[in-house]
């Protein structure tokens, strides 16, 4: 546009290719000169996404301080060390600066995204500059270029269609599509016509299979299509999941908990007591360091990697520790069809004769194993002469091209070639037997391709295309014996009406024919060499589901998860993928539909839908966004460049590991390294597993600090002095708790755990029925503690009694981790030793309490046990915290 250089065509889809070239102010004929490229290039920019800001280590690691937890464990430091309890004080750092550090390397590469954007750009390009067509890189590349594009390249930017010559591109990690885009320049859409129905448009990062075109460039680096998902993922931001918010909300409550419980202490003592100032701010921090449990965030990321290590070891590699509980609670999983559902890859799943007979093909994709089945008996292109001639047609007319199970050229045909190995032909054979003399190519127009190729028999002519293009060619039809018969129009509507009942169960249908031809056959013309064809049947083709599929399906299901998917296909494709792998019947809701909803109608209908078809990246992520009002824990799956701002905006993001672009593996949580959807099952199992292992976790160390909370207050209300001081509590919460705590990270699921309903999102790690079993467990504790105290401090001393006070509040808490092996079922003698982690840990802890009252009493200023005290003790801690367990649990008072 002469003075001008727009850096973008708005809706160019809309405009006669002519027009586009002409608001771009270029010369199809010509292409822009290497001046003005130069000049566009400075005022638009290079074709490049821009990235972002990567996070530092250091800026990841002072990130773990923002928990409310270390801020309360980092003041409790403070304090120490101002009171001049340096022990204390350096063994509270250590737990902080041990837990800051794991997150930190666990989440260090969680800010990648636009870097993987940035990797997939176009390397070279084929652009027309003064009336030449030169290579340049993608990068120089500007709008109003003319490009060329052939079989193989990957589209260096968004260009309006100038031309195009049986043109198809593979769009599918941008829109979903599985099947090549059939592309025509002299078409003009409605302005609201979607991405993946832009059939004039090519798209930056996309692969042409098969064809030639020329275009026009109307947009480059951040103004794509490629360019806007870039910036809505910089634009999203990556909320906490559920669990960091129900941990931060109960922080919350502890630290209110503390200070009141410190200050009443503080007033009591100073006012009522007239206690000495540094021993109030000493017992201030006793009660800190008792109602806080240190070992809490230390231990949720140890039970987090345990079950990140769990996941990896069953091929789902953890980018986000978080998000692992986060997936075991998910409700909705929102899933992409093609390659994550399905192989990704197309297959001949039906073979149907004019005759009525219908063989079913086993195996997925481009592999080679399966075979080809009438009922239960296999049957080859031995087994008849019309099957040896569906291979010999599925074999020579056709141009793709399949090795090692990869594929080059079109998808459809590469299935074709499957279906005849399945046949059991051996393709490099026949191909030496049969040449090649005449090529009738594929189009749009013909939507029919034949070839006449000369062999054992003399001349064939073999076609394949459109149902109602090849059966309107035939006049007869062979059986399965090999005989010919004649082709009614009554038989030709009847097949018609069986075409039109496979395809809409999703299939794509293909009919193959033949003749035996002669010499004139290689002159005549094409209308000619096509017509009195015989047809042979109709194959049925389809991206089939992952065989593993509808079991993790149903599994789901049954785990009160709803699955719905999510995809840029076709609503019928969608529709039949759905039912195959068990999807409760619902709506298919399509992307025209939903920009007519509000969001409001969306969230009134969201339940009820079992696919979102022909779906835009926008779409997608108001989708999760309307679920997670809805008040869902959502997880997102998929392997597109078309998933990545939905990955990022949902509590979790899962893509595919093998098949995955980067840009999806960058923006998930969660990457399937083995491409199954199964593992995302088994992944939602060991999420449960380990939300179950940080409840353990939570009420065990919680009783204890409310036990030790009680008994100092108890203590300072009494005026009797310090029952405990800060190095006690310490030792208890840290090393006593620690290890058996340390060990519930490895506890089994329980038998129950894909049985029960997901958590829902806002509910509370501690509920009432939690708070009622901490507040009756922690009396007991709280009981047995003081009634040791007294009973040793009144027939020995009061340095006797603390010590037995200490020992039995870390012999019940002992007590209670083995109890809590088994939340709600009672337990049984045969699993203590299941879990070696734990059996250790409570071993330890035992050892260690013992230890506490005799080598180590003089380090804790307290008084030194016989064995047959430390062993009394045990026993009536162990009897009091098991039979009040028992009891609850046959009692069905569930935590």
């Amino acid at each position: 546009m002469p003075g001008s250089s727009p850096c973008m065509l708005e809706k160019p889809h809309t405009l006669p290719p002519e027009e586009a070239a002409r608001r771009l102010g270029v010369n199809p004929a010509t292409g822009l000169s290497n001046e003005e490229a130069r000049r566009r290039l400075e005022i638009c920019g290079p074709n490049v996404l821009e990235t972002g800001k990567r996070k530092g280590f250091l800026e990841v690691f002072l990130e773990q301080f923002k928990n409310l937890f270390v801020l309360m464990l980092l003041a409790a430091t403070v304090f120490s060390f101002y009171v001049g309890e340096t022990v204390d004080a350096v063994l509270i750092l250590a737990i902080v600066l041990f837990m800051a550090i794991l997150g930190a390397v666990q989440e260090y590469r969680a800010e990648r995204i636009l870097e993987a954007l940035k990797k997939l750009a176009s390397p070279k390009a084929r652009v027309l500059r003064d009336g030449r067509i030169v290579m340049v890189d993608a990068s120089e590349i500007v709008p109003g270029d003319v490009i060329i594009v052939m079989e193989g390249d990957r589209v260096p930017a968004d260009a309006r269609l100038l031309e195009a010559k049986d043109l198809y591109v593979d769009e599918s990690t941008l829109t979903g599509e599985s099947v090549p885009v059939h592309k025509k320049a002299d078409t003009i859409l409605p302005e609201d016509t979607i991405v993946s129905d832009q059939i004039n448009m090519l798209f930056s990062s996309t692969y042409v299979v098969r064809g030639t075109g020329k275009a026009v460039v109307t947009a480059t680096g951040r103004n794509t299509y490629i360019g806007r998902i870039a910036r809505m993922v910089a634009e999203t931001r990556a909320e906490k999941t559920p669990f960091q918010v129900e941990l931060d909300r109960l922080a919350k409550r502890i630290a209110a908990i503390v200070v009141l419980i410190a200050t009443l202490s503080f007033i009591i003592g100073y006012v009522f007591q007239e206690a000495d100032l540094v021993d109030l701010l000493l017992t201030s921090i006793a009660l800190a360091v008792a109602a806080v449990p240190e070992g809490l965030p230390a231990i949720t990321v140890i039970v987090f990697s345990i079950a990140a290590w769990n996941m990896a070891r069953r091929n789902a590699l953890v980018r986000r520790l978080a998000a692992v509980e986060a997936l075991g609670s998910a409700s909705v999983i929102a899933t992409d069809k093609t390659g994550t559902l399905t192989v990704n890859e197309m297959t001949v799943r039906q073979f149907h004769t004019p005759d009525g007979r219908v063989y079913i093909t086993t195996g997925e994709g481009y592999r080679l194993e399966g075979g080809v089945f009438e009922g239960d008996k296999q049957v080859t292109a031995e087994s008849s002469p019309l099957l040896r001639l569906a291979g010999l047609v599925s074999i020579l007319n056709n141009n793709a091209e399949l090795e090692n199970g990869k594929i080059h050229g079109d998808p459809m045909e590469a299935a074709l070639l499957v279906f005849a190995h399945k046949l059991g032909m051996d393709l490099t054979q026949v191909k030496k037997e049969y040449r090649r003399l005449r090529e009738i190519a594929f189009s749009s127009e013909r939507k029919r391709m034949t070839v006449v190729v000369e062999g054992p028999e003399g001349l064939l002519v073999l076609s394949k295309g459109a149902p109602e293009i090849i059966i309107e060619r035939s006049t007869s039809y062979m059986t399965i014996d090999g005989s010919e018969k004649p082709l009614t129009d009554a038989e030709k509507t009847k097949l018609l009406e069986q075409v039109e009942n496979i395809a809409g169960k999703g299939f794509r249908v293909l009919a193959l024919a033949y003749r035996r031809g002669d010499k004139r056959d290689l002159e005549a013309s094409d209308d000619v060499v096509e017509s009195r064809l015989v047809l042979l049947g109709m194959v049925a083709i389809i991206d089939p589901p992952r065989p593993e599929v509808p079991e993790a399906v149903r599994r789901a299901l049954e785990a009160g998860i709803k699955v719905v998917m999510v995809t840029g296909d076709h609503p019928s494709t969608a529709r039949a993928i759905a039912e195959m792998i068990g999807l409760p019947r619902g709506r298919v809701v399509t992307g025209q539909e939903l920009e007519k909803m509000s969001d409001d109608e969306l969230k009134r209908i969201a339940d009820e839908v079992m696919v979102f078809a022909r779906v835009t990246p926008e779409h997608k992520a108001r989708i999760v966004r309307v679920y997670k009002e809805l008040g869902h824990i959502v997880a997102v799956t998929g392997d597109g460049v078309n998933d990545a701002p939905a990955l990022k905006l949902a509590d979790i993001g899962v893509a595919m590991g093998r098949r995955g672009t980067e840009v999806a593996k960058e923006a998930a949580d969660m990457i399937l390294l083995d491409d199954n959807f199964a593992t995302i099952v088994a992944a939602v199992e060991e999420g449960r597993r380990s939300f179950d292992n940080v409840k353990r976790t939570v009420l065990y160390l919680l009783s204890a600090n409310i036990a030790e909370v009680a008994t100092v207050f108890y203590a300072t209300i009494k005026g009797i002095g310090t029952i405990f001081n800060a190095a006690m509590l310490l030792w208890i919460n840290i090393v006593t708790d620690g290890f058996p705590a340390a060990g519930m990270a490895f506890e089994e699921a329980e038998p129950d755990v894909m049985k029960r309903p997901p958590r829902r999102r806002g509910q509370a790690i501690l509920g009432k029925p939690q708070f009622t079993y901490l507040l009756l467990l922690s009396t007991i504790e709280t009981v047995l503690t003081l009634s040791f105290y007294h009973l040793y401090a009144a027939e020995l001393s009061p340095a006797h009694g603390r010590a037995a006070g200490f020992l039995a509040l870390m012999y019940a808490e002992l007590a209670q981790s083995m109890a809590l092996r088994r939340l709600n079922t009672p337990l049984s003698l045969k699993i203590i030793p299941s879990n070696r982690q734990w059996l250790a840990g409570y071993i330890v802890g035992a050892i260690l309490a013992a230890i506490s009252v005799t080598v180590l009493a003089d380090l804790f200023r307290i008084g030194s046990l016989s064995p047959v005290d430390i062993a009394l003790i045990f026993i009536v801690s162990h009897v009091a915290v098991l039979s009040f367990e028992e009891v609850r649990k046959r009692l069905g008072l569930h935590v």
